[in-house]
């Protein structure tokens, strides 16, 4: 992944604003978030974490699909696409990646380090923690409506 220098701060709100893990921060909290962020290019085919990264990054996409394998097998077990985010068990629990997440085309994708998050203000902090709950939580349901059509 590369950082994306090129894309101007006014567009990158007008695509923050338009995802909803964004939707509860005021346009002021975005741009601080952005300050803190890295938004990075990833082209087709390469990857944004691997399995054994042990970081503590929370990454959403912003454009873009990724996919997601595991390590035993290169089969893909899902797609994250634009207003998702991977890397939040490690971005909580301080672990190794859970999986491995690559470009299935050229995407764009915002980089939040836990460092930073900690240094935000603590409401400010709350919302993004509710975000990731919430986002979680629609996976959760994402998945378990899957696994009933499985059965």
């Amino acid at each position: 992944m590369f950082p994306l220098k090129t894309i101007s701060r006014l567009k990158l709100l007008a695509i923050v604003a338009r995802i909803n893990f964004f939707k509860s921060l005021t346009i002021a909290e975005r741009e601080h978030l952005l300050d803190t962020a890295i938004c990075y290019k990833c082209h087709k085919d390469q990857f944004v974490q691997n399995e054994e990264d042990l970081n503590r990054n929370f990454y959403i996409v912003l454009s873009g699909k990724i996919a997601i394998t595991k390590k035993e097998s290169d089969k893909i077990v899902g797609y994250v696409s634009v207003g998702e985010f991977i890397g939040e068990s490690s971005f909580i629990n301080k672990c190794r990646k859970s999986a491995s997440a690559k470009a299935v085309e050229d995407s764009i994708i915002l980089c939040i380090d836990q460092d930073a998050l900690r240094d935000l203000p603590a409401k400010f902090r709350d919302k993004c923690k509710d975000a990731i709950i919430e986002g979680m939580a629609s996976r959760i349901v994402y998945l378990t409506n899957q696994i009933q059509e499985l059965s």
